[in-house]
């Protein structure tokens, strides 16, 4: 018999409506949810429960942010029911958002239980490219606005800024399609013409005042027929779709309120608005909801359109019951009262009051009860110290580095961990190191180095996708001489003999062999040649 704690206790205990699950790191969110999918299940086949029969392919539908996460809830499903005796892989369904979206669309199309052929969704690599491909085409039409954002001629700035806006207009399109605005919405709000060439010439006017807005709305318009032509839709047109179809097809929603009559939802604090949506129309009013997430840890609200403001809402709401998860036993009680200590001066303390109000829900981490199948590991004799610097480049990272190579020198029998908030902050602080000769091991994903040579590499095959592009020809040649490379020392005949001999490779009829050709081409370098 699996001794519960009392929190636990109290959400096993529910059986219908809204509930709202707040949990603190380490609580056991998943291992609680899928024990009460399993006391729901274990109800419905006794004929206890009178919203789930599953004899009737009724199903609890359970809904978490990741593939893995749809593993492990399976596993814990399967082995709940198998240890009562009950049928281990019915009565259930486990689903990211994705998925049920393209379940919902399916059945919209095909009725329940047909089998039809599913839409072709894109999937994160696929996107990508059609995004890259959508900036290229924005580009092409709009050349003089580009330049005008660089910042440098450099391949190096030039790869760079594309990165920056590729990763820019990835939110942004994420952001528009979970608000549902359409490309020429936002172009129309942004007075742009059809002509959308003349109209975004004149995104630099002054008054305009929008020019990278109007580049990311161009973009999203880009990639969005680019998806229309390939007849596909992305993740967030799948979502979306889902919800449209779930607000004008009330016989739709009618029969997947009967096949699902529970929605379990993890991870509730990393929903998007899109999600909200749904969810809410699938399980209507009165409807069995049950939401279980973290608002002081939402993991993706940085890169996409997540934000825990949507489940403490849910929280707030006068027909939803509450319940904290608050005992972990993950951290040692010192640990567990520095991080209940940092939610408490954020709230009560922050110099911003827009912080002190939105940052933290005031919820502190518990040691877990006595007797605990997971108690507490024990304080140890340690430290924890703020300091704040007045700014990080000139101060803080030289004086973190500084501190690391002392402790080694003084402590060689030791290791440490610097942990840092972003890839570009780990280079930086890795050249201080440098400075200092302090040994290290790096766990960052290439350093500027390696970015420089994946740039240049970048510009080289651009050259060979199109030999006579001949600003692609000096993008190359600028970024091996950026490198300082050999290859990149050429003489003004070289340079030329080298533009013919790669327009000869796409135009051959228009170019000769005469004798001397086999000169031109022994006369390049050999690095080169």
């Amino acid at each position: 018999m699996i001794a519960l704690r009392p929190a636990q206790e109290d959400i096993i205990a529910y059986r219908h409506g809204r509930m709202a699950v707040s949990a603190v790191p380490g609580s056991g969110k998943t291992f609680t949810l899928a024990l009460l999918g399993t006391e729901l299940l274990q109800e419905g086949y006794s004929a206890a429960n009178p919203y789930l029969d599953p004899v009737q392919d009724q199903r609890i539908l359970i809904v978490t942010y990741l593939n893995a996460s749809v593993d492990t809830f399976r596993a814990r499903m399967r082995k709940n029911l198998e240890e009562r005796n009950l049928p281990p892989d019915q009565g259930y369904d486990v689903r990211t958002l994705h998925s049920l979206a393209l379940e919902i669309v399916r059945l919209s199309e095909s009725g329940l239980g047909a089998e039809i052929a599913e839409p072709l969704v894109t999937d994160e690599t696929q996107t990508d490219i059609f995004l890259s491909q959508a900036l290229d085409n924005w580009v092409e039409v709009n050349p003089a606005l580009w330049r005008a954002f660089l910042q440098g001629d450099s391949p190096q700035e030039q790869s760079r800024f594309r990165n920056t806006i590729l990763r820019t207009a990835r939110s942004f399109i994420r952001a528009a399609k979970n608000e549902r605005y359409h490309a020429h919405e936002i172009l129309g709000r942004l007075e742009i013409s059809a002509n959308k060439k003349t109209a975004l010439a004149l995104a630099f006017d002054e008054e305009t005042h929008f020019p990278l807005l109007s580049m990311l709305a161009g973009i999203y318009d880009h990639y969005q027929t680019i998806l229309f032509q390939q007849g596909a839709l992305d993740f967030d047109d799948l979502i979306w779709q889902a919800v449209d179809l779930l607000e004008n097809r009330p016989n739709l929603v009618s029969e997947l309120r009967l096949r699902w009559p529970y929605v379990l939802e993890d991870e509730a604090q990393d929903s998007v608005p899109l999600q909200e949506i749904l969810l809410s129309t699938l399980t209507g009013a009165d409807g069995n909801w049950v939401r279980v997430g973290d608002p002081n840890q939402a993991i993706t609200s940085t890169f996409t359109a997540a934000h825990p403001r949507f489940f403490n809402a849910f929280l707030k709401s006068e027909d939803v019951v509450t319940f904290p998860l608050p005992n972990s036993g993950r951290s040692a009680p010192k640990i567990v009262g520095a991080a209940n200590r940092v939610v408490d001066w954020v709230i009560d303390e922050h110099p911003i009051p827009e912080v002190r109000e939105h940052a933290f829900r005031r919820q502190h981490i518990m040691v877990t009860p006595p007797g605990d199948a997971q108690p507490n590991p024990p304080d140890s004799e340690s430290d924890i110290k703020i300091k704040v610097y007045s700014h990080r480049e000139n101060d803080e990272l030289p004086s973190v580095a500084r501190l690391a190579a002392g402790y080694l020198r003084e402590n060689p029998q030791h290791t440490l961990a610097i942990l840092v908030p972003t890839h570009n902050t780990g280079y930086l602080l890795a050249e201080h190191l440098d400075k200092l000769d302090a040994p290290y091991d790096n766990l960052l994903r290439g350093g500027a180095r390696e970015r420089e040579i994946a740039s240049a590499m970048h510009a080289i095959l651009a050259v060979l996708a199109n030999p006579q592009d001949r600003q692609a020809l000096a993008t190359g040649l600028s970024s091996l001489h950026e490198l300082g490379h050999h290859a990149a020392r050429f003489a003004a005949e070289d340079l030329a003999h080298l533009t013919a001999i790669l327009r000869s490779v796409t135009q051959p009829e228009s170019f000769l062999f005469p004798s001397e050709s086999r000169d031109l081409v022994l006369a390049l370098p050999a690095n080169v040649a």
